[in-house]
């Protein structure tokens, strides 16, 4: 069983990296001209279609289920 202390500084800590990844990707978006800005996009979106492809949109589905039921039962374990 993991301790409610280790789930509360991992959320902790997560707070903390989203803070920093949030300015970091202001940052970078205020020096980047909109055709790297749309290579991204593009590369994202040819990302995303090949999982559709290789596994299938349900499987993708099923597998994103999973993760946050799983993501939601640590996390009601944090609040005992």
């Amino acid at each position: 069983m993991v301790e409610k202390s280790a789930i509360l500084n991992l959320l902790e800590g997560y707070r903390k990296a989203n803070k920093l990844i949030v300015e970091e990707k202001k940052k970078r978006l205020a020096h980047s001209t909109i055709k790297e800005l749309l290579h991204e996009y593009i590369a994202l979106c040819e990302l995303a279609e090949k999982g559709i492809k290789d596994e299938g949109i349900e499987r993708l589905q099923k597998r994103r289920i999973e993760f946050l039921l799983k993501r939601r039962q640590i996390l009601n374990r944090a609040k005992r």
